[in-house]
């Protein structure tokens, strides 16, 4: 479970606070479930894919929706959306570039779930969440803790 993003700028941060409130329910979580703050890796998430089977990636997304909502994307989800706009990423390397690369150089993992979490904008210096933002957290990690689940009855 990778959570990307920068919590110094605000809503860009959701997939850095979903990882640490999931951490605050870890004992409710199978034990070969490994979370991970991505932070804003770029391509060093290429390595954070290698020789895992099952990956859920936690991101903020721009464009997609309205602020707030959750979004469940596969792979080419993320990489027709990037095609069709200036990629969905507020990161200067998209999701969508990390994944066509990895495609390339190396074994993607058997499942990859992409969670998207609408912000409306990520250029501002906060520790904190946009209200929205903060009031979509408890839901993402429902549907991950579900997603999870399913992931493991496989």
């Amino acid at each position: 479970m990778l959570g990307c993003g920068n919590p110094l700028v605000g809503d860009d941060g959701i997939g850095i606070h979903v990882i640490e409130k999931l951490s605050e329910i870890r004992d409710e979580l199978p034990d070969e479930v490994e979370l991970i703050d991505a932070g804003v890796c770029g391509l060093e998430m290429l390595n954070m894919l290698e020789d895992a089977s099952n990956v859920i990636i936690v991101d903020a997304v721009k464009g997609a929706g309205n602020v707030g909502s959750v979004h469940r994307l596969s792979v080419d989800d993320v990489k027709e959306a990037a095609s069709g706009n200036d990629g969905l990423s507020v990161h200067d390397i998209s999701l969508a570039d990390v994944l066509n690369i990895a495609e390339q150089v190396q074994e993607m993992p058997d499942q990859l779930t992409i969670f998207a979490i609408e912000i409306e904008k990520a250029d501002e210096i906060s520790l904190d969440l946009s209200d929205k933002v903060q009031g979509s957290l408890d839901t993402t990690v429902k549907l991950i803790i579900d997603e999870i689940s399913a992931m493991k009855a496989c």
